[in-house]
């Protein structure tokens, strides 16, 4: 791998959605008897309120029972939200690479805003050749928060087979930001720049070569 750094081309997800269909409108999400969960989706229902769009370029819709990033063009993030607005949770979901580059990047959002064409949230990335990195885009400047160089780092807790499922878990606490991977706590930073918003699936790909799919399934919001 090499420098895993780098400033992406960030595509929102509602602004390519608005053209294709409805699906950035915030449905109406459902109540559950454990009081903890805040939200939760094996995305085996296609209404449950996921952005749904897919061309040429870029995917993000349900596929199949899991939720589908697909992204054919180099240096790109493309991401899928709920229409949800909160602040504090812990958020898990399953990832699967299911095609192109392992030298990829994909994970999990929170705080998600939107003002105009200008994007916020936190990230939480791994790439399917074993790196991680977490950090913040405040609109639509990114900035890697840890590791503290500034690059992508490796982590063991990633399982690197191309037919296995790392669950990330993430916490948005107050100031308090942390990714687990597989259960192995990797990394936090603090940061107050965000203070709610959306969650988000996330996918995307470095400037060398486009073409990656993953699959997201499992996911759980809950209290932190």
């Amino acid at each position: 791998m090499h420098c895993r750094f780098r400033h992406s081309l960030f595509l929102a997800a509602c602004g390519i959605a608005l053209v294709l269909t409805a699906a950035c409108t915030p449905s109406r999400h459902p109540t559950y008897s454990d009081p903890n969960i805040l939200f939760q989706d094996d995305f085996s229902q296609t209404t449950s309120g996921w952005d749904a769009y897919s061309d040429s370029e870029k995917t993000a819709n349900y596929d199949n029972g899991q939720y589908l990033i697909a992204v054919e063009q180099t240096g790109v993030d493309v991401w899928g939200l709920p229409g949800l607005d909160l602040t504090n949770l812990r958020l898990e979901v399953d990832t699967h690479y299911a095609d192109g580059p392992e030298d990829n990047e994909f994970g999990l959002m929170c705080r998600y805003t939107r003002d105009g064409d200008k994007h916020s949230f936190y990230f939480f990335f791994i790439s399917s050749d074993g790196y991680y990195a977490m950090g913040k885009v405040v609109k639509n400047k990114r900035t890697v928060l840890n590791p503290t160089s500034g690059e992508y780092q490796p982590s063991d807790a990633i399982n690197p087979d191309k037919s296995a499922v790392n669950r990330l878990r993430v916490t948005c606490a107050g100031k308090q930001m942390s990714l687990s991977i597989n259960g192995a706590p990797v990394g936090e930073f603090e940061d107050n720049d965000l203070s709610h918003g959306d969650i988000g699936l996330i996918a995307g790909t470095l400037l060398n070569e486009g073409g990656v799919k993953i699959h997201f399934d499992n996911l759980v919001v809950r209290k932190p």
